[in-house]
């Protein structure tokens, strides 16, 4: 009975903790100053390809950018991912960004 009761409780757990993290996601690109609409379509491959850790390390990198956005240069702001962000975490922000523009 209780092996039956931890196998079908424990996909819920997972699906609650995802829901969890795609929301949190979804809040901090919009404080980043995404739109509602992209920030929504953005946060599900981000919930869901990212790990905790690589949220993590986005989300430092982004309060760097935030200090002086308008005095970074698009090169600058490049060097800054490259060198705090591993290559996996770039390519899941650059294919869900891209994706989700794309749609519309």
């Amino acid at each position: 009975m209780r092996k039956i009761l931890v196998s079908a409780v424990l996909p819920l757990l997972v699906t609650a903790c995802a829901t969890t993290k795609e929301a949190q996601v979804r809040s901090a690109l919009m404080d980043a100053g995404l739109s509602d609409p992209m920030a929504s379509c953005m946060a599900e491959p981000m919930g869901k390809e990212l790990s905790v850790s690589q949220l993590r390390s986005l989300q430092r990198v982004s309060k760097l950018m935030n200090t002086s956005p308008s005095k970074m240069t698009q090169r600058q702001v490049m060097d800054l991912l490259k060198r705090d962000l591993d290559p996996e975490t770039v390519g899941v922000v650059v294919r869900a960004g891209f994706g989700c523009f794309v749609r519309g």
